[in-house]
């Protein structure tokens, strides 16, 4: 009989999902996932009581884990696109669990990888997969709401290493993305890799070639009217699949700037152990993905084309990948295995 539970959440900047699982011959089993929209420390902390109020009708807490966007140091954080302030003392307290762990977001979705079955994953390079298993290092990139980036090793114990890549400055490859860096150098002051890999960055993209190209065109859906805070990256995705041409020239650089910096993340790490796009984007876009520009331009690195070739590129499917790795580190460290250790 099981009578104690692992809780673990995957805390974005635009939602939460917040899960309850048990621990069975070394494996764990999902009792119930929820999800809500992000929010404040004290509204969060009021639904993470209601769900264990509603959901923990018996048993006790084994131990707890949230993968939080933004950097933790020294048991706190703060949820960089959100402004959540999280501290794992107080949350102990809050809770009556003295297991309980932050990590980053990514770092949660690093430690779910090698958990993951090939149903979980959609390729768009083989590579040579001979290096997935040998310990070399995986890149993660997970664009959303914002840019997450980790790698990790393998081996008997899992080595991660949590990174915030995605506010390193973007560099442009040829003259039109000088001129997107231009246009949002001058409404942002800065630009980092953030500002075009992520959702709202989708529609910084479809923003420039608004101003840029005419308007017009039969096969032109008018999504013009909606204003910057109404307009989302799944609202370009939608308007790319009516046939809005910006859209899917949006999309379009999207892809290759996505696979450009990607191969650059693998490079940084030598990641022969592959590429995982994870994140809320990349599944949805799935099929352009395919189209070739990524790959395209995650290849065209010089003088190590021919090396990242056999680098394997994976799309991670699974929408939990970030809420089961956290579950797994809190079963981890409440039994004090240490297998998923933080470079």
């Amino acid at each position: 009989m099981v009578d104690k539970y692992i809780l673990a959440a995957d805390i974005g900047a635009t939602k939460t999902d917040i899960g309850l699982f048990c621990a069975l011959d070394g494996n764990l089993q999902r009792v119930v996932v929820q999800r809500f929209a992000s929010c404040g420390e004290v509204e969060f902390l009021h639904r993470v009581k209601d769900f264990l109020a509603a959901q923990l009708s018996s048993g006790i807490l084994r131990a707890a884990c949230f993968g939080v966007a933004g950097p933790v140091v020294a048991g706190r954080v703060e949820a960089t696109n959100l402004g959540l302030k999280l501290d794992e003392k107080s949350l102990r307290k809050e809770l009556s669990c003295p297991q309980l762990f932050l990590v980053n977001d990514l770092f949660a979705t690093a430690a779910a990888i090698p958990t993951l079955e090939s149903r979980d994953f959609a390729i768009l390079q083989i590579g040579d997969d001979t290096n997935i298993n040998s310990g070399s290092p995986v890149a993660i990139m997970a664009p959303g709401t914002g840019l997450g980036m980790a790698f990790l090793l393998g081996g008997e114990k899992l080595n991660i290493l949590a990174s915030e890549g995605g506010h390193a400055d973007f560099a442009p490859r040829d003259e039109a993305e000088v001129e997107l860096w231009r246009y949002l150098k001058k409404r942002f002051g800065r630009v980092s890799c953030e500002r075009l890999l992520s959702g709202p960055g989708l529609v910084n993209i479809f923003d420039w070639l608004k101003n840029r190209e005419a308007a017009g065109g039969s096969n032109r859906v008018d999504i013009s009217g909606l204003s910057h805070t109404e307009l989302g990256g799944a609202e370009v995705v939608a308007a790319a699949a009516a046939g809005d041409r910006v859209a899917l020239a949006a999309i379009s650089y999207f892809t290759a700037i996505l696979g450009g910096v990607a191969g650059d993340l693998v490079l940084s790490g030598m990641a022969a152990g592959g590429l995982c796009l994870a994140g809320g984007i990349p599944a949805k876009i799935i099929n352009y993905l395919r189209q070739g520009q990524f790959i395209n331009a995650f290849n065209a690195k010089g003088r190590m084309s021919s090396w990242i070739k056999q680098v394997p590129v994976k799309v991670v499917l699974n929408q939990e990948t970030a809420l089961l790795g956290a579950a797994w580190i809190a079963l981890d460290r409440s039994a004090n295995q240490q297998k998923f250790r933080d470079l």
